[in-house]
């Protein structure tokens, strides 16, 4: 019995998807499976959301940049004073940068003292500034002496005001009023100075024997050349002056270049009291040991007199740091 056509042709494309279900099954879309997306913004975004916000800084203060250093170097200055006992002058550009970036770190992470984000901190910071600029200023002392008289003059003319008061004030010490009067003790660098003034003065005396010596040579033969002349040139007398002479530099220049006999001294030869010479012998080493002894004083007196004065330097800072903080505290506290 023939087949329909028809059915045998759906029949065949029944079979043929059947088999391309079975042989690729994952190639079917699901609706609830959908691919992956690998886009690194949608990571970035979710890593983002992830972030925390800076925690506030005490006081409200606000965060530091690279940029802030001349507003806050004041406050930066003091910081390194009190914390690290440094001073940002002494500091070179390198270690400056460097120490500036780790306290900016410190400032915007909250890890410095609540006292330091306090701006009437960095208000007296500038103000101390300020002041020690003024004091290290010239003043009126640095002028040359004609025109120093001239100004003091016309200021004890003049009667005072109350503007030329306010604009010149009167003028800070040069030294600490606790300083001790009378003469400074000779730093190391002065006895050295000393010395070698002496040492010079010693060869330049013995340099001037010398050339003295030299030139009452040069005129005893000058004056003995005007006594006995000078037989005339192609003579046979002036062929033995000039052996003569010949052989007397060579003789001057032997007796230069050896060392010659020792000179002894008549007390030798002859014999002397030998309690003279024990004595002599015994004050030149008490001369010496004098001379070794006062160096050494010298010496120690110029250490004490250094050590002295740092140690007042740093009880003057240590003083300014004490007075600026107890303003602090009476500022925030009563």
């Amino acid at each position: 019995m023939p087949s329909d056509p028809t059915s045998r042709t759906s029949r065949h494309n029944h079979h043929h998807n059947h088999h391309q279900a079975s042989r690729s099954p994952h190639r079917t879309s699901h609706p609830s499976h959908q691919p992956r997306s690998r886009s690194p913004h949608a990571h970035q975004s979710s890593r983002h959301k992830r972030k925390r916000s800076p925690a506030p800084l005490p006081l409200r203060a606000a965060p530091l940049s690279k940029n802030d250093y001349k507003t806050y170097k004041p406050l930066f200055a003091s910081y390194l004073d009190i914390q690290k006992q440094l001073s940002v002058e002494e500091l070179d550009e390198r270690e400056v940068k460097g120490r500036w970036k780790s306290f900016v770190g410190k400032w915007n992470r909250g890890e410095l003292a609540e006292g330091w984000y306090d701006t009437s901190m960095l208000q007296k910071a500038q103000q101390q500034q300020q002041q020690e600029q003024s004091a290290s200023s010239p003043k009126l002392s640095t002028l040359p002496p004609k025109l120093h008289r001239r100004d003091v003059s016309k200021d004890a003319a003049s009667p005072p005001s109350e503007s030329s008061d306010s604009e010149i004030g009167p003028a800070p010490p040069s030294q600490p009023y606790n300083r001790r009067a009378g003469p400074a003790i000779p730093s190391i660098e002065d006895l050295e100075y000393r010395d070698d003034l002496r040492n010079q003065d010693r060869t330049t005396f013995t340099a001037d024997i010398r050339y003295a010596r030299k030139q009452e040579r040069q005129s005893q033969k000058a004056a003995l050349e005007e006594l006995v002349p000078r037989a005339d040139a192609g003579t046979r007398e002036r062929q033995l002056e000039k052996k003569r002479e010949i052989t007397s530099a060579l003789n001057a220049f032997r007796e230069a270049k050896s060392p010659g006999a020792e000179e002894i001294g008549e007390g030798q030869l002859m014999g002397e009291d030998g309690a003279e010479v024990f004595k002599k012998r015994r004050r030149e080493e008490e001369r010496k040991k004098n001379e070794r002894e006062i160096r050494k004083e010298e010496i120690m007196r110029a250490r004490m007199a250094e050590r002295e004065e740092r140690v007042q330097e740093h009880r003057v800072k240590e003083e300014k740091t004490m007075e600026m903080l107890r303003a602090i505290a009476r500022e925030r506290f009563g």
